[in-house]
């Protein structure tokens, strides 16, 4: 127990339940523990409570891992900061601190019964009998820095938050009318005919003259303009920059290989061929047949209807056969056949066409496997020495040329780059590290940025040299550009013209397959029952042609633009949704809205505290917390 308890607590999962048990920290903060007095140091002031710098550095540090897991990446302080988890963390934090005042105005008291019942109903804290275990309880505890009164005081305020919360929203009665009516017009389906009108990039359209095209590339700025380009130069330091120089001494991958035996151990196989059979007396018909010498393939085929497919397994462990299956089947040998077998789905003959030994993967054949992965380790901890070398170089004075020079890494330079991360050409630049768009953007001109920690291990340093402004492209230079733009457009509003006509001829009562046939449109197509939404209808029914058929009568038309042309679309048939049929989905949706109403209120409730209750930020001690970090 204590070893499953021991490998238990050091899980994440494990910690995060522990974490939300204790105090919720990305929801309602640490309140309890904000009272230090002024000596502390108030970042933040909620009535007569203080939230010090150690507090809330610690629960922003808790939310930025926690996203950072989310995100599959190691987020930056600064990265964090951009994304607005100081300010989430802040305002969590203030709306425990109002709760907690709140709960003592009005004489919420937690007694010591009611938080012994929490911690015994709680299952992390539970033995191997399923009661409350004392020593668990205190290991637990001990293992995450927290001693039992801290555990206590923080467990008593979260019950106070629930109590004060549960009381203001914890009981609203479910409205059937509203539910069963948003359930109506939530569920409602509708399905349409339609047509495509597909563009034609060679329908004809006369191109004009210089005087028109010269007003339409001053009208579109837009989208003839150039963007910003910045020039600059960058030291990306990775790990496969130094692995490659990384030799493993031989003790040590011996080590390794010893280690992780058990990972190279390979299991015994086995490859099976199967019949399956719905009663005993069938199976054993059967395995007479191959007494004589018939073949397992074509009497599976005659007797148990199955194909090749169904009676070749391949390659089986043992625990991939169910049941008793696997034990009896690993008894016999190459060539041999089982007796009736009762399994899963019926009776079962079995046999083994070749058995694969258990064997252990030799070091040599996993040397290279093993040294990539140690060279990997090691290469982290190598590329951070490296970054503090290039830090040291820098801070005595060395350009970032020179720099490069000195640790032996690649000075890459960038003559022109975009906000989206396309050149001069306006191509994407291939390979650019993660978050160097950014760095670049936000580092003065002639400036150097500082070095980043970014992600995969890698350190990342810009110095940008210079930017092109953005500025609109001489018409002479891009006058064909603005040729095709100007007969893009011209077809498309033709095509729509075209589509618009259709509509008008439907909503006074014609048959789109007969406009269809005299236009020489091709095929009308049905779409599937679709939502208000466009749900289910399919690329050709976007969401604003399903939302115009939902205000239409059956026998009504409509038309969206798509990327393959114009969808015209006649509505044929409305969809009623019943609640009483789907009455799963209408309860699902009745609780939603009252989880939902309970939202607002908390809402409501926390801005009406606010207005209660001063709330005082010091931002110029919020932004110096975060600058050292």
């Amino acid at each position: 127990m204590l070893e499953s308890l021991r490998l238990g607590v050091q899980s994440w999962y494990f910690k995060a339940l522990l974490m939300i048990l204790v105090a919720s920290f990305a929801v309602f903060g640490i309140g309890d523990i904000f009272r230090g007095g002024p000596s502390r140091g108030a970042i933040v002031t909620v009535g007569d409570t203080e939230i010090a710098a150690p507090e809330l550095s610690d629960a922003f540090q808790r939310r930025m891992n926690a996203v950072s897991r989310q995100l599959g990446t190691t987020l930056t302080t600064e990265q964090a900061r951009q994304f607005g988890i100081v300010d989430q963390v802040v305002q969590s934090l203030v709306s425990a601190a109002l709760y907690d005042v709140e709960a003592d105005a009005l004489g919420v008291v937690i007694g010591d019964d009611a938080i012994a019942t929490r911690i015994r109903v709680e299952p992390n804290f539970k033995g191997q009998q399923g009661a409350f275990d004392r020593g668990i309880f205190e290991q637990v505890l001990a293992s995450n820095g927290i001693n039992e009164q801290v555990f206590i005081d923080r467990m008593r305020r979260e019950i106070s938050r629930d109590q004060l919360l549960g009381s203001l929203a914890g009981a609203l009665p479910q409205s059937a009318q509203l539910a069963d009516r948003l359930f109506r017009w939530r569920n409602e389906r509708r399905v349409a005919d339609y047509i495509v009108l597909k563009y034609d990039p060679k329908s004809a359209v006369a191109t004009p003259d210089d005087t028109i095209l010269r007003r339409y590339h001053t009208d579109n700025a837009v989208r003839f303009t150039a963007p910003d380009y910045r020039k600059f130069a960058y030291i990306h330091l990775t790990p496969d920059d130094v692995k490659d120089n990384i030799t493993i001494p031989e003790n040590e991958l011996r080590d390794a290989y010893e280690i992780r035996l058990d990972e190279f151990n390979i299991s015994e196989r086995r490859t099976v061929q199967q019949m399956i059979f719905a009663d005993e007396d069938a199976a054993r018909k059967a395995a007479s047949m191959l007494a004589e010498g018939r073949a397992f393939v074509a009497l599976a085929k005659k007797l148990a209807n199955q194909d090749a497919k169904t009676t070749n397994l391949g390659d089986v462990l043992r625990n991939d056969l169910p049941g008793k299956l696997g034990e009896n089947v690993f008894k016999l040998s190459t060539g041999e056949t089982s007796p009736p077998l009762k399994g899963p789905f019926g009776w079962y003959l079995m046999r083994v066409t070749a058995v694969k030994q258990a064997k252990i993967r030799p070091l040599e054949e996993v040397r290279a496997q093993i040294h990539d992965e140690l060279a990997s380790d090691k290469a982290i901890e190598v590329l951070f020495e490296l970054s503090n070398t290039l830090q040291d170089v820098l801070g005595g004075g060395a350009t970032l040329s020179e720099a490069a020079r000195q640790i032996g890494a690649k000075l890459i330079y960038i003559s022109a780059l975009d906000r989206q991360g396309r050149g001069a050409d306006g191509k994407p630049i291939a390979h650019i590290p993660q978050g160097m768009i950014e760095i670049a953007y936000n580092t003065p001109i002639g400036e150097q940025s500082a070095l980043i920690d970014s992600s995969e291990d890698s350190y990342l340093i810009v110095k940008v040299e210079s930017e092109t402004p953005s500025v609109l492209r001489e018409y002479g230079s891009i006058r064909n550009d603005v040729i095709a733009a100007w007969e893009l457009e011209k077809r498309r509003d033709q095509l729509e013209s075209r589509a618009n006509a259709i509509v008008g001829r439907l909503n006074k009562g014609a048959g789109l397959r007969d406009i269809a046939a005299e236009l020489k449109l091709g095929a009308v197509l049905t779409s599937a029952a679709f939502t208000r939404a466009g749900q289910d209808a399919g690329t050709n029914v976007p969401r604003g042609l399903a939302a115009d058929l939902f205000a239409s009568k059956i026998g009504g038309g409509a038309s969206a633009e798509t990327t393959a042309g114009f969808t015209v679309a006649k509505l044929k048939h409305i969809r009623k949704a019943d609640p009483v049929t789907d009455k799963k989905a209408r309860d699902t949706l009745g609780d939603r809205l009252v989880s939902d109403m309970a939202g607002d209120l908390i809402v409501q409730f926390n801005n009406a505290l606010r207005r209660r209750h001063i709330v005082e930020v010091n931002q110029r001690a919020l932004d110096n917390l975060f600058l050292q970090n």
